[in-house]
């Protein structure tokens, strides 16, 4: 929340800092003016590649631009860093490496048909997932892992494993 409380006339900007990037705000009649400091404005910049963007009825939830091309062509929804961080200065954050013997897995499970699992990446709970319980058919293997009760099973490590690798590598933990 932005309080415009305790600026002037002579100074409209409060001044902050997101993801490594400073930035000045102030209040333009009912909604906020965002520039980021020491660069060019978000519209400066865009317009010096060809580009353009836009909030609209789609994106104004999440605080999302719309950034198209000259020709209209819609090349992404980012927010105001991301379309700095991606679109303007091509580079994207270094995402860190995934080790597959740093995830741990709780499973929970409520009765035989129910079931929960808590996944780990380094001791820290990425998040607590529904698991999908099915009966094991008959002659088959549960997969490696899975806890069996009364002829029914969950996912078995490789599929936590699989949902730890793209929370950590989506770097959104």
């Amino acid at each position: 929340m932005f309080s415009a409380r305790g600026l002037t006339a002579d100074n409209p900007w409060a001044e902050f800092q997101h993801e490594g990037f400073k930035f000045r705000v102030r209040q333009d009649g009912d909604g906020l003016m965002v520039e980021l400091t020491g660069e060019p404005t978000l519209d400066e910049a865009l317009n010096a590649r060809g580009l353009s963007h836009k909030r609209d009825a789609l994106t104004s939830a999440d605080g999302r631009h719309t950034i198209k091309d000259e020709a209209g062509t819609i090349i992404g929804r980012f927010t105001a860093t991301e379309a700095w961080v991606e679109v303007i200065n091509d580079t994207k954050r270094p995402l860190p490496d995934f080790d597959p013997s740093k995830v741990r897995i709780e499973r929970h499970r409520m009765s035989v048909t129910q079931g929960e699992t808590s996944v780990f990446y380094e001791e820290r709970l990425l998040n607590r997932y529904g698991d999908k319980i099915v009966i094991l058919e008959r002659d088959a293997t549960a997969p490696a892992g899975a806890k069996v009760i009364g002829g029914y099973h969950g996912y078995g490590d490789d599929e936590w494993i699989d949902v730890a690798r793209r929370v950590v590598t989506r770097g959104s933990w």
